[in-house]
């Protein structure tokens, strides 16, 4: 018993071990995400995709409609109820979730 425990402990010790120098060799500093100003590469894209879509109306508007449809699906089958309330209230808080993650540039 103790000969097999050993042999497992070995065999994950090979693998394990390689792939965290891998993982830590390659790892980058992040960088948190923010906004562009006015007048810079990509501003516009993202007023209107951010700005006027994500936090305007269509965005909240999406994001109820989302959690509804996740609140109504949580009683008849919870595994799409769930990620859906879940995606929604991702939704209605984007811009904020964008600039608190790191995003390696």
């Amino acid at each position: 018993m103790l000969r097999t425990i050993g042999r497992q402990t070995v065999a994950v010790a090979n693998v394990g071990i390689p792939l965290t120098a891998l993982a830590l060799l390659g790892a980058g500093g992040a960088h948190a995400f923010s906004a562009p100003a006015a007048g810079d590469l990509g501003y516009d894209i993202y007023d209107i995709v951010v700005n006027q879509g994500v936090k305007g109306p269509l965005g909240f508007v999406g994001g109820v409609a989302a959690f509804l449809f996740g609140v109504s699906r949580l009683f008849s089958n919870i595994m799409i109820g769930i990620p859906t309330i879940v995606a929604a209230v991702c939704l209605i808080k984007a811009d904020s979730i964008l600039q608190t993650f790191g995003m390696v540039i």
